[in-house]
């Protein structure tokens, strides 16, 4: 009986749906900054890709759909959050992993030189410990 068991959940892994991905259509980031634009949550990367929406998690599934690549976040080191924005962190640590870098600074157009500032200058928390008014701040 068990045998039997063994063979029908085998047989089913060959008929689950998989979603094959090309890699090269990936997009890695590095880092994510989130900020208030208009009274909209504003996701920048830093490659200049930009999604828009009423909370992050709308202003990622915008960013998801605008950008040409896939957008993958598991290689995001930084999330980079502008005061205005920081209510919207909790609802990224679903998106991001815990040892992601969080800096609150003014990002917003300029995501790239942010991150080779901080790669140098900075000591900041991780996303698994940062608490909103416990953040390490960086002036530029």
């Amino acid at each position: 009986m068990r045998k039997i068991l063994y063979i029908v959940i085998l047989g089913l892994l060959f008929f689950a749906p998989l979603e094959r991905l090309d890699v090269a259509k990936l997009l890695p980031v590095k880092a994510v900054a989130v900020y208030m634009q208009n009274d909209q949550v504003v996701m920048e990367t830093d490659m200049a890709y930009i999604g828009r929406g009423d909370t992050a998690l709308s202003a990622l599934a915008d960013l998801k759909e605008r950008t040409p690549a896939v957008v993958y976040l598991d290689t995001a080191e930084y999330l980079l959050v502008d005061q205005a924005a920081v209510t919207q962190v909790d609802l990224l640590r679903q998106e991001l992993k815990p040892s992601v870098k969080v800096c609150l600074c003014q990002a917003a157009g300029r995501v790239q030189e942010t991150v080779k500032y901080l790669e140098i200058h900075s000591n900041l928390p991780k996303l698994s410990q940062w608490k909103e008014g416990v953040s390490a701040h960086v002036e530029k």
